[in-house]
């Protein structure tokens, strides 16, 4: 059994190296979503507000924005460098890169952070339970779309 499982560790060695720093820095952004959420809900006093009056809406879905450019910037720096590995500068491909990691970070975006994220306050979800929720699918949708658009290897020949 011990031989098995240290073969399956040699052979996925990369994926699971590429899944850990991903999951490490999927944390990282998702505290940096967190705190920057919680920062401006705090700052401008959401809870003084009637909970889904005008002000509470704009307050949350500017916090969800903002926080959402922050950690959108953070994880394409952590995703191309740490977890993907990848070298593309920018006459090799880096704008693309660059431009379809924004372009699926916005489709996650308008799905979950914005969609998802009102459906779901307005069905009477707490916001940061709400939040919580959201920033699961977020995690799952955003892999997908990284390993298998964004950062996809090369195939030589």
């Amino acid at each position: 059994m011990k031989k098995i499982i240290i073969a399956f560790l040699n052979k996925h060695r990369e994926k699971l190296r590429e899944l850990f720093v991903y999951a490490v820095f999927g944390v990282l952004t998702t505290l940096v979503n967190w705190a920057v959420y919680l920062g401006i809900t705090k700052v401008f006093a959401m809870d003084s507000y009637p909970e889904g009056s005008l002000t509470y809406l704009i307050i949350i879905n500017a916090a969800q924005i903002l926080g959402w450019v922050l950690s959108v910037l953070f994880a394409y720096f952590t995703n191309k460098k740490y977890v993907f590995q990848s070298d593309a500068g920018a006459k090799t491909g880096g704008w693309k890169e660059f431009f379809l990691f924004v372009s699926a970070r916005i489709a996650s975006l308008l799905i979950f952070d914005l969609a998802l994220f009102n459906v779901l306050h307005l069905m009477g979800v707490n916001d940061k339970v709400d939040k919580l929720i959201m920033n699961v699918l977020v995690v799952i949708f955003n892999y997908v779309a990284s390993r298998y658009v964004v950062f996809k290897k090369q195939k030589n020949g």
